[in-house]
């Protein structure tokens, strides 16, 4: 839960980025599925920035048609809905990362922390049969832009909050409540809230962090992925599990780990190869990751703030 005091210095800040009107009228549009191509085209033809991204996309290695596609219209075919709904939010949050102020963290190294969750939770919901991919990318991009907020925003209680991490010995979460009576999953949250982000996806920011038996009494972290409540957190959760074993979080020195909603609970629900020994399984899921990873480069460069102001 959000602190009182926290809520009113967050309502009260002038540098968090608001969507622009046109990236919005993008996203509603996409809302609706009976929408044209050709009139989502003329939308996202009226940010420059968004229609060169999106061509740049659809003309990457990894829909095979490099340098062929030059209309927007084109480009919507080949990569379907779900594929702008992503280039957009991630354009949203490049534009957070761009404007930030030096912090205690490295800027570029939480940005590639932030895609790696993203393209994972992508892979993961596909393997794990959650139907929307887009919405998982989306989600685990932004499921620790609470921190980038802390770090922006709260710089002396962001201090305090490492130092406490590194002399008490406790996770990152721990600290966070001591100094500030709630975490980055709330702060993450107020901000997708405040962007007008499904209910589901504001949940899975905000309890990421909170494991699944705690947060509901019935639930048993025991179960499989189809019988959780909240099956995008646990996707969420996962791409934070593997960000740690794949070298992803090197920003973050953390001695005591926090916890996560669900974690190597459901490897067996991921692996979907009984041929394979569970270590083998693992192995072979963390390659299929670093793959997708690699299929997200058209956004690893973080821009310059120009382009955003």
């Amino acid at each position: 839960m959000l602190n009182s005091s926290v809520r009113r210095k967050l309502n009260a800040m002038r540098d968090i980025p608001t969507i622009p009107i046109v990236i919005s009228q993008v996203l509603q549009a996409l809302d609706n599925v009976d929408i044209r191509v050709t009139l989502l085209a003329k939308l996202i033809e009226r940010d420059q920035t968004l229609a060169t991204k999106v061509l740049q996309v659809a003309n990457s290695p990894f829909y095979g048609f490099s340098g062929k596609i030059s209309t927007i219209d084109l480009a919507i075919v080949i990569m379907g809905l779900n594929s702008i709904k992503e280039i957009v939010i991630g354009l949203v949050v490049q534009r957070l990362f761009a404007r930030s102020k030096k912090t205690a963290i490295d800027i570029n190294e939480f940005w590639k922390y932030s895609l790696f969750c993203g393209s994972t939770s992508r892979l993961l919901a596909r393997k794990l049969g959650y139907k929307l991919a887009g919405e998982a990318f989306v989600t685990g991009l932004m499921h620790d832009l609470g921190i980038l907020i802390l770090a922006n925003n709260f710089n002396f209680h962001f201090r305090k909050i490492f130092a406490i991490c590194e002399e008490e010995n406790i996770s990152l979460i721990d600290a966070e409540e001591l100094v500030l009576g709630c975490n980055h999953g709330d702060i993450g949250a107020w901000l997708a809230d405040k962007w007008n982000f499904p209910i589901h996806l504001v949940a899975a920011i905000q309890n990421h962090h909170i494991p699944l038996e705690k947060l509901n009494e019935e639930s048993n972290s025991s179960l499989g992925f189809d019988q959780i409540s909240q099956p995008l957190t646990a996707i969420v959760s996962l791409s934070e599990f593997f960000a740690g074993e794949l070298g992803f979080k090197h920003w973050l020195v953390e001695h005591q780990k926090s916890p996560l909603y669900l974690s190597t609970e459901i490897f067996d629900d991921i692996s979907g190869d009984d041929t394979l020994s569970s270590s083998s399984a693992i192995a072979k899921l963390k390659q299929e990751i670093m793959d997708e990873f690699e299929r997200a480069s058209e956004f690893q460069q973080l821009p310059s703030y120009s382009l955003y102001k």
